[in-house]
């Protein structure tokens, strides 16, 4: 059972992972950061999971990189992986509560720390981070250009404001189309992620990469579970063999028992053997009784646990196609709203552009981009740098974004 408990645990926190979860087990926890933690522990008289509810819950990053954690006090978070931190945490109540067995502590980033977006936008602060954003994106969420460059003509602020929403749509509509298509490799029981024609750029690629990268950690989760299953039944197969030659033995030496015990009754009404032999012969026929019955109700227990692990394999293999399902037929609902949403914004940037008469800007999609000057400040080794002209650089937790408009030439 400690060989199935193992192996089970892995897919009972992968479950519980967010989308982006695959990227956050690389991730180094900091300051601010929110993280969700979930203690486990296996009971092996039912063959059940025990959630430590005390401990279950959100823990916000201090300022000195640590969470307080009931039962361990202050605990260093920031520097480690969440699998890290989960490990710590687990080794630590292991020793506190001298625990048997070390229980299994799930960490997950609930909330990144957030983004800081300033200089000429419409609400300047902070910006809830997501794994994949971008500084455009970033702007977009904050409003999009603020109102104080009014060299800037209105249709012009608002064309960039429409362009950064559409790019937000567009980002989106591609993170959907990656993740249909590991769902379908997944449903077609496929190793490699098929071609996807919108995605054939770096940020498609990456996305695929991403997505190849979850799909081939939870086809590793399920094939463990599925091996553990099997090696429980193994073992159930090879218990009942052994029980079965007990019980040949067994009956050898019930029989043999009872011969002795008639013997022993018939010398007794002869008045030839005292009572006490009597006595002696009659008890070892009732132990030996007693252990064939134990015998035999041990064997209906292992059959029963192989037919329970069968179950097992069967609810976990049909569980995952029909999650499976679920999630593909959710994310072709999600695919078509997109593309809704993607057409309203585009007519509604065809029409600013028709009363702009911005030829130029119809003529060059990147015209409206050059329009503003973005740069972000990131903190790499406890050093502040800068990165110029990152409209499209994809954000990390932390990272401070600065734009400013340029307004368009009079010419």
């Amino acid at each position: 059972m400690a060989v199935f408990r193992r192996h089970l645990l892995p897919l009972v926190a992968l479950a519980m992972l967010p989308g982006g979860a695959v990227l956050a087990e690389g991730y180094k926890i900091s300051a601010s950061d929110l993280l969700r933690l979930r203690v486990l522990e296996w009971q092996p008289v039912d063959g059940t999971m025990r959630v430590w509810d005390a401990m279950t819950g959100e823990y916000r990053v201090n300022s000195d990189g640590t969470i307080s954690v009931p039962f361990l006090g202050p605990v260093e978070a920031a520097g480690h992986t969440p699998s890290q931190l989960g490990t710590l945490i687990a080794d630590g109540l292991m020793e506190r509560l001298a625990l048997p067995d070390m229980p299994d502590a799930t960490v997950e980033i609930a909330e990144y720390r957030p983004v800081i977006v300033a200089g000429h936008v419409r609400n300047p602060g902070e910006v809830v981070y997501r794994p994949g954003i971008t500084a455009r994106q970033a702007i977009a969420m904050a409003g999009g250009p603020s109102d104080e460059i009014r060299s800037t003509p209105a249709i012009v602020r608002d064309l960039i404001s429409q362009e950064g929403a559409l790019r937000i749509l567009l980002d989106s509509r591609e993170g959907m189309l990656a993740r249909r298509a590991r769902l379908m490799a997944e449903r077609a029981n496929e190793s490699e992620l098929g071609a996807v024609p919108d995605l054939d750029s770096a940020r498609g690629r990456a996305l695929l990469a991403e997505e190849k990268s979850f799909m081939d950690l939870r086809r590793d989760q399920v094939e463990r579970n599925l091996a553990a299953i099997d090696a429980q039944s193994e073992l159930l197969t090879a218990e009942i063999e052994a029980l079965q030659a007990k019980t040949v033995q067994l009956e050898t030496q019930l029989e043999l028992a009872e011969k002795e015990a008639a013997n022993a009754r018939n010398l007794s009404e002869r008045g030839l053997v005292a009572s006490g032999r009597l006595f002696e012969t009659q008890r070892t026929l009732s132990a030996i009784e007693s252990q064939r019955l134990d015998t035999s109700t041990a064997i209906l227990r292992a059959r029963q646990g192989i037919t329970t692990a069968e179950r097992d394999r069967i609810a976990l293999l049909d569980g995952r196609s029909s999650e499976i399902a679920a999630q593909l037929q959710e994310v072709e609902a999600q695919i078509l709203e997109i593309d809704r949403k993607i057409d309203t914004q585009r007519g509604l940037s065809v029409s600013l552009l028709g009363q702009a008469g911005g030829k130029d800007l119809a003529a060059d999609p990147d015209a409206i981009a050059a329009m503003s000057s973005v740069i972000v400040m990131r903190i790499d080794d406890d050093e502040l740098r800068q990165i110029p002209d990152a409209m499209d650089l994809r954000l990390e937790p932390g990272d401070m974004v600065q734009m400013t408009l340029r307004p368009p030439s009079t010419n």
